[in-house]
């Protein structure tokens, strides 16, 4: 059977108007209607904003990044054909916008390396579930797992900052990811898998660090 595309797998009821009327917005915005896309840009600004907050340091820089992108997506969004999700393609157009922002940063040569603050609270156990033992987690207090994991995920590289931003951030399926980062499902799943454990070698390194006589 062929695989359905990623906005027509069946949604759970009350998703579909929610679908049908981005999908009647992005019509209109794609023959000029200005208010159309503006309510685009509030269904997805803040999503948006999360991301590059997650792949940039300076918020001044993700505000000028995110300006680029949604003018990227208004003059794109006459191509757009809907064979993926609205939501998968402009999140390609947001990754693709941090990539290329952080080559002219490196072309420039920037001393400023591009940092993951992790703005929410969070958790170890939610970055790291797949490898992480629950009796490593209870020598970290409660009260430090948001600095703990700030420092954590600042040590991964840009990729596996982005990997885990969309799957156990944003909740982005397998199967989105692929399509944001324009990789096969099997390559997603290995990036994760790997991502996940490097964040665990990380949090055991800094277990070891931190316990008396080492």
């Amino acid at each position: 059977m062929e695989r359905r595309r990623l906005n027509e797998v069946e949604a759970p009821q009350g998703a579909r108007p929610a679908q049908d009327e981005e999908q009647s917005l992005i019509r209109q915005a794609q023959k000029g209607d200005h208010d159309a896309f503006e309510a685009l840009l509030r269904r997805h600004q803040r999503r948006v904003l999360s991301l590059i907050g997650h792949f940039l340091r300076r918020p001044a820089d993700s505000e000028d990044i995110a300006q680029q992108v949604f003018l990227k997506v208004y003059l794109a969004l006459p191509r757009f054909d809907f064979r993926s999700a609205f939501a998968t393609w402009l999140y390609r157009i947001a990754v693709n916008e941090c990539y290329d922002h952080l080559r002219r940063q490196r072309a420039q040569k920037s001393a400023a390396a591009a940092e993951v603050p992790v703005e929410e609270a969070v958790s170890l156990e939610q970055l790291g579930s797949s490898a992480t033992q629950p009796e490593e987690l209870d020598i970290v207090a409660r009260t430090e797992l948001r600095q703990v994991a700030e420092k954590l995920f600042r040590r991964l590289s840009r990729d596996d900052r982005l990997v885990l931003t969309l799957k156990e951030l944003e909740g982005f399926s397998i199967e989105e990811i692929g399509q944001i980062m324009r990789l096969r499902e099997s390559t997603v799943k290995v990036r994760i898998f790997r991502a996940r454990k490097r964040l665990a070698e990380a949090y055991r390194r800094l277990v070891r660090a931190r316990s008396p006589g080492s």
